[in-house]
């Protein structure tokens, strides 16, 4: 059985939710492991270690996930760590006016949106070819507590044409770890993360860079890792306004996949608000006495009784003279001369005073009718 367009049409969309459901399934799977550099993730590449740790040495430390990017209250030091969600300009406003007020922000990574994120503060990430381990404390010497050797797997190292940075580790001169002044807070920058990771942890030297440059910051407020740019947020307790209820709500995601099914199957359709339905005039055709009466009575409006007249004028010689081969447009008296020659039992006054008729110019639509009729009889006759 041959499917028509609709039909097809309709196991496309179909096919189209069938994916649409799929993908979510999958990004809520997926949404179950904890991101890399997380502080809830006890895995290799987790910082469960290092915030539980932080607590043990008495440093006051926040798990708070939001709601909404906000820092919360009495937080002296933030860990942006190997960032997977980019930071957006509303976002770096809410940062920098924090930072401007005394708080230190601590960002490590060396993926696409951690090098983003250095080039906010005109600092580029560039890529070590191989990988070092091997990297060179700087002055000031970071000896709180002292540095023996570390195992910072570096992939990276800084650029940037700043004059105003302090470097703390280097590997070749080129800086992998610095820090600089933002007005009455620090920032810090680090191309190298594993150092804070559960495994990184693991290796000698790296606790102790962890805790200077931890201890950087103030020790009497909370230290907080950042999950929002890891993707997490929690959940919304109140919905305010449609906006919110489409985008968080189970029936908003459903009202907006309707929409865009719905959408689809109209583009896909070729028509806005179904088939068009042509009107009946445009499917009887006309009759051909309606055009010659359209034609009639524009003549009619427009008083093109005088031309009508010469038309007959002309139909009526040439019929008369079609026998004969006479010319039509020769002067009406040598017309009759000619044609009286060829046909003598013709009345020749008569068509004289028809002919006369023709040729008036004012005349009204019922003398018009009646000439035309009597034009009509005489090439009945012929």
């Amino acid at each position: 059985m041959k499917l028509s367009k609709d039909a097809w049409l309709a196991i496309g969309l179909f096919a189209i939710l069938l994916l649409i459901t799929i993908a979510a399934a999958i990004q809520q799977t997926g949404q179950e492991v904890d991101p890399p550099y997380s502080s809830l993730s006890s895995g290799p590449d987790g910082t469960r270690a290092l915030l539980l740790w932080l607590n043990e040495l008495g440093h006051p430390v926040s798990e708070e996930i939001l709601a909404t990017f906000q820092p919360p209250e009495n937080i002296g030091l933030i860990l942006i760590l190997e960032p997977s969600v980019g930071i957006t300009i509303d976002e770096w406003t809410t940062l920098d006016n924090w930072i401007r007020n005394g708080g230190t922000l601590v960002i490590a990574g060396d993926s696409l949106s951690t090098a983003f994120a250095f080039r906010h503060y005109r600092v580029n990430l560039s890529y070590l070819e191989p990988v070092t381990s091997t990297l060179t404390t700087q002055t000031p010497l970071l000896v709180s507590p002292p540095i023996t050797t570390t195992n910072t797997q570096a992939p990276a190292y800084l650029q940037t044409n700043r004059d105003d940075f302090v470097t703390h580790l280097a590997v070749d001169s080129r800086p992998v770890v610095i820090s600089f002044q933002h007005e009455d807070g620090l920032i810090i920058l680090s191309a190298a993360p594993y150092p804070f990771s559960n495994a990184g942890l693991k290796e000698e030297g790296n606790p102790a860079l962890a805790l200077n440059l931890i201890g950087l910051a103030d020790n009497t407020q909370s230290i907080w890792f950042d999950e929002w740019h890891h993707g997490l947020r929690s959940l919304r307790t109140e919905i305010v306004g449609p906006g919110n209820w489409l985008r968080y709500t189970p029936a908003g995601h459903s009202l907006l996949y309707s929409a865009a099914i719905i959408f689809i199957a109209l583009v896909l359709g070729g028509r806005r608000f179904g088939r068009p339905v042509p009107l009946l005039k445009d499917i009887s055709r006309r009759a051909p006495l309606e055009y010659i009466t359209a034609v009639a009575n524009l003549g009619r409006r427009a008083r093109h009784r005088s031309a009508v007249l010469r038309q007959y004028h002309h139909w009526l010689k040439r019929g008369l003279g079609q026998r004969y081969r006479l010319n039509p447009t020769l002067p009406d008296d040598e017309y009759l001369d000619h044609l009286r020659q060829f046909n003598p039992n013709l009345d020749i006054s008569a068509l004289h005073d028809l002919l006369v008729k023709l040729n008036r110019r004012n005349v009204s639509e019922n003398e018009m009718i009646q000439i035309a009729s009597e034009v009509a009889v005489w090439l009945k006759e012929v």
